[in-house]
């Protein structure tokens, strides 16, 4: 599970979020049930939770503990060999999130490699790639992030242009960039439930939803998806694996939250 440390306060829950997500149920027409459960209902997944201790980070380089701009942090990716990633920025660290629902991308790794360049004046120059995806084909992506702005002002295009350009040191097989275009907190958000639905997946609500969802017809609400279910937890669960295999989508992009607006793509 992703951990992080010196959030900002825009991500934090306040008190006037959750009222409002109570008036929204309570119009909604939501019965609110109090009642405390005899079990847990969280999620029951088919196959075992397993936690393994992470590998350390390994990257060229550690961000600063802190910084006067931005935030920095671990996370923890990589099912088959988990292991810490360090981020030094929100872009950074969406970027690790949404990229690991790619099911292309194997493994993640952060703060490397380190490739060395010449400018346009044969001065040697080097880049620590902040994010290296290796790819189920065995190519390695080495990743930079930036917002959109920083992105022109530093000509980062530029330098990875020029290391593509003198062989990447044999390190990788090509370069990319993301910017909070692609690496938003709405994008994050959907990443973040779509891998706890991968961990907390169960075959039997997955059936079960999938065969709800054929009868389907036309756009509707996401909350009304889960609505009557016997948990709703472990519905909406199933209903994150839909989304991940691409058999329900939302209309629009952004931020997939109760009152969004669904297509079954069956």
């Amino acid at each position: 599970m992703p951990i992080f440390h010196d959030k900002p306060k825009e991500h934090l829950v306040r008190r006037e979020h959750l009222i409002k997500h109570h008036l929204v149920r309570v119009r909604l027409g939501d019965k609110i049930d109090y009642t405390i459960p005899a079990s847990a209902t969280y999620g029951k997944p088919t196959e075992a939770i397993e936690y393994p201790e992470p590998l350390p980070a390994n990257g060229d380089r550690s961000p600063a503990e802190k910084s006067p701009f931005n935030y920095r942090g671990t996370l923890v990716a990589n099912n088959n060999a988990p292991r810490v990633l360090e981020f030094e920025s929100s872009v950074e660290r969406n970027a690790l999130l949404v990229l690991q629902t790619n099911r292309n991308i194997v493994e993640l790794q952060a703060q490397q490699p380190t490739c060395f360049y010449e400018d346009d004046y044969g001065v040697e120059h080097s880049h620590t790639f902040d994010v290296c995806a290796r790819l189920r084909n065995g190519k390695r992506i080495g990743i930079a992030t930036k917002p959109i702005l920083k992105l022109i002002e530093t000509d980062l295009v530029g330098t990875l242009l020029r290391i593509k350009q003198q062989g990447m040191n044999g390190l990788l097989d090509d370069v990319s960039f993301v910017t909070e275009k692609f690496a938003s907190d709405d994008a994050a958000h959907n990443a973040r439930e779509i891998l706890l639905s991968r961990r907390l997946r169960n075959e039997e609500e997955y059936q079960t939803a999938l065969e709800m969802l054929k009868g389907v017809r036309g756009p509707v609400r996401f909350r009304a998806l889960f609505a009557g279910a016997d948990v709703p937890a472990h519905r909406r669960t199933a209903l994150w694996c839909l989304i991940d295999d691409g058999l329900l989508r939302p209309m629009a992009p952004g931020r997939i939250e109760d009152t969004t607006i669904m297509i079954v793509t069956l």
